[in-house]
Order: structure tokens, then C-alpha cells, then sequence
């Protein structure tokens, strides 16, 4: 989310003028996340939230907006985008593809439960199951391939440990490189601050920009890599009850359960160097957040040495064996 892209009040009224959502009232800058510039903004018909697209083309951004129109004919709880009066659901604000979304209410977790672990497994397993038969033609741009290239462009500021950790990773997965697993639509950025919560009741599903067609099994692990750490430290019983929890609606082939270590491992390695490459290139912008990469380098060790992904305790956690 952050701002990259600032707007007045003149352009936001103009820009609301199109829609049947009354005056506003006030708006803020929304400072949570790294791709697209988010205001909150409040009418006289409620809370809403303003999309600036930073990325995404106009070409593409209909493809997530008509996947969130189908999540919610679905009963899945995201963002629904509003249409101006004449029916559209994308505009253009300041040079940017611009869409309005309802505000959903709630608040994310800092330190999820293991029921919220089990949360968390039941509605991505039920994203995956509404989506079976849908085609989503977005592929995978955050792929090995990607990997390398961002590599590429950041072994320069990388200590010794560093590069010969990536090099060895970046090897091990080309090795390891999975086929033949159910694939389908991926949200690829489930984490906590993308997942409102009131109470202990999951109220909204957030930023489906990353979506793609992917791995299954890869969503799963960059949802468990995020919720299932306590302060950067890999918790095995979490990882567990949200794998039992997804499984309890769509239970994983057996390749899969053989591929959940090496899933595991790509999505911190993924994730790493994404985070490395934001720190190192920061684009511009007034509220930015920059997150850690060293906590994904840290759950990256853990998984390599992977003490806590043996089949017994992790896909059958109340196993006495």
C-alpha cells in the first residue's frame, strides 16, 4: 500500500464526483504495504478505500478486479470494488489507474494464535477451492527466474555469508524444482497485515495485486512462513494446525507433503531478496514502509535446517508416534 503518489482534495472530489458515494468528508494516507498508494477516505455513505495502481498497467489490473468480484460472489470476505455511474470499475487519478474499494472493518494481528493459524488454513484453503475452476491468466512474475535476476542486480551490496548463502539456495532450488502438483490461483502475499481481524473473527482478505497462477503448495508456504514465526522464529505446532486446518477442506496429494520443505524455503528466499531489493532501491514516496529482510533470511536458516518439517509432526500434529 503506502503513498507514492500524492493527491489534493480538489482532485479527490473530482474524482469521487463520478460516483454515487456522497461528499467526502475526510481522507488519509494508508501507510501499510509496499506496491500500490492507498487513502482511506470517508463519504457521506461510509468508509471507503482509494486505489492508486503504481504498478499494475490498466491492461491488467480488470483481471484482479473481476478475481475479487468472483471471491465475493463466493462468500470470500475481500475488498468489493465500486462502479462510477457509468458502470465502471476502474478510473484514473493523477496519472494513475484509480479504483474504489468498501472499507472492511478490522484490525491486523501482530501475534496470531494458533486459532488464528487454523483461521488463516480454513479461508486459504477456501480461496483455493473457489477458484478450482477459474482462469486467471496471471502467471507467476515472482518466479526462480525472478530470483536470479534480482540477485543480479544486488550481490554487489551483499556480505561473503550472503552470496554464498542465495548461490547455494538458488541451486538447490533449481535442483528441487517441482512438476506435476495441483496449481491454480495463488493470493502469493497472504501475510498478517493483509488480513483484518475483529476480535478473534477473520473480517477481510486484503491485496490480491500479487495473485497469480501457481503452486498451491507455494501459497501455503508464504501464508505459514508469515503467520507461524514468533518474532522470526519458526513455531512447528502453528505450521501444523494450519495445515491441518487447510487440509480439513482440500487435503494435500502426496507430492505435495513431499515438496512443503523445498516450498518453504522458496517462498524466504523469495521473499528475502524481495525485501533486499525494496531496502537497497527504495522508490520515492511520502509514507513508505520498509520491512526487514533479515527476518526472512533468518526463516530461510531454520527451514534449511529444518528440524520441525519431518512428515510425522508437521501433517500429523497430534501423532504420539
Amino acid at each position: 500500500m503506502s503513498v507514492f503518489t500524492r493527491i489534493t482534495r480538489p482532485q479527490l472530489d473530482q474524482f469521487f464526483s463520478h460516483y454515487a458515494l456522497g461528499m467526502v468528508l475526510s481522507f488519509e494516507g494508508i501507510k501499510d504495504g509496499i506496491e500500490n498508494t492507498n487513502y482511506l477516505v470517508t463519504t457521506e455513505e461510509g468508509c471507503f478505500v482509494l486505489t492508486l495502481f503504481e504498478s499494475l498497467t490498466a491492461n491488467d489490473i480488470p483481471h484482479f478486479l473481476k478475481l475479487l468480484a468472483h471471491l465475493g460472489q463466493n462468500s470470500l470476505l475481500c475488498p468489493s470494488p465500486q462502479s462510477d455511474r457509468q458502470s465502471n470499475l476502474l478510473g484514473q487519478l493523477n496519472g494513475k489507474p484509480a479504483a474504489i474499494f468498501k472499507h472492511l472493518a478490522g484490525v491486523a494481528l501482530e501475534s496470531p494464535s494458533i486459532l488464528h493459524c487454523q483461521e488463516i488454513g480454513l479461508q486459504l484453503a477456501s480461496l483455493h477451492r473457489c477458484t478450482e475452476n477459474y482462469d486467471f491468466p496471471v502467471n507467476n512474475s515472482n518466479d526462480l527466474s525472478w530470483c536470479k535476476v534480482v540477485y543480479k542486480k544486488i550481490v554487489a551490496h551483499l556480505a561473503t555469508d550472503d552470496i554464498a548463502l542465495v548461490n547455494d539456495e538458488l541451486a538447490f532450488q533449481a535442483e528441487h524444482s517441482p512438476h506435476n502438483m495441483p496449481r491454480g490461483v495463488i493470493h502469493a502475499d497472504l501475510f498478517r497485515d493483509n488480513v483484518l481481524f475483529v476480535a478473534d473473527r477473520l473480517s477481510g482478505l486484503l491485496d490480491f495485486y500479487s495473485a497469480c497462477t501457481d503452486f498451491l503448495l507455494l501459497d501455503i508456504a508464504i501464508t505459514a512462513n508469515d503467520w507461524c514465526c514468533n518474532h522470526g522464529k519458526v513455531n512447528s505446532e502453528k505450521i501444523s494446525e494450519l495445515l491441518a486446518a487447510y487440509q480439513s477442506l482440500r487435503p494435500l496429494e502426496a507430492m505435495e507433503k513431499t515438496y512443503w520443505p523445498v516450498m518453504l524455503r522458496a517462498a524466504a528466499l523469495r521473499f528475502w531478496l524481495s525485501r533486499l531489493e525494496h531496502q537497497l532501491y527504495p522508490r520515492p514516496g511520502d509514507i513508505t514502509q520498509i520491512k526487514d529482510p533479515l527476518v526472512f533470511r533468518g526463516i530461510l536458516l531454520q527451514h534449511r535446517q529444518a528440524p520441525h518439517v519431518s512428515n510425522n509432526t508437521i501433517f500429523n500434529p497430534r501423532s504420539t508416534a
